[in-house]
C-alpha cells in the first residue's frame, strides 16, 4: 500500500515539474536523492529531476540499454521506482544529465560546500 501511495505522489508531481526552471541550478541540493536513485543502477544517469514534496525528489533515469525509470527518493533513500513507457517523455527531458562518474571532458563537477565530489553534470550524449 505504501508503495502505491509513493508512486502516486511521484506521478502527481510530474506536471508541475515540467513547468519549472531547469533542475541543474539546484543539482547540489538534489544530489543526495539523485545519488540514491543511481546507487544501484550502474551506468545510469538522471535526465530529469523535480521536487516531489516533503523533502523528496523525483528523478527520471536513463538506464544502460535505453530503458528509463522514474525514481522517488529522500536524501539518501529510495522510496519507489516505476518503469517509463517508451513514448512517455517529459518536457526538457534529456537536455542535461547527472551521473556519478565523469564520462566526457566537458562534464561539470558537482561539489558540496566542502568541495567533496557529488557527481557530474553534462548532456546525455556524454555517457
Amino acid at each position: 500500500m505504501r508503495a502505491a501511495a509513493t508512486l502516486a505522489t511521484l506521478m502527481a508531481a510530474l506536471p508541475a515539474a515540467a513547468q519549472g526552471p531547469g533542475w541543474e541550478g539546484r543539482v547540489r541540493d538534489l544530489a543526495p536523492a539523485l545519488r540514491a536513485c543511481l546507487a544501484d543502477r550502474p551506468g545510469a544517469m538522471v535526465v530529469e529531476a523535480w521536487p516531489a514534496g516533503s523533502g523528496r525528489t523525483g528523478a527520471r533515469l536513463l538506464l544502460p540499454g535505453g530503458g528509463r525509470e522514474d525514481c522517488l527518493a529522500g536524501p539518501g533513500a529510495v522510496e519507489g521506482r516505476r518503469p517509463v513507457e517508451p513514448g512517455d517523455r517529459l518536457p526538457g527531458e534529456g537536455l542535461r544529465a547527472f551521473m556519478l562518474e565523469r564520462r566526457c571532458a566537458d562534464a561539470w563537477r558537482v561539489e558540496d560546500v566542502a568541495g567533496r565530489e557529488l557527481g557530474w553534470l553534462a548532456y546525455p550524449g556524454c555517457g
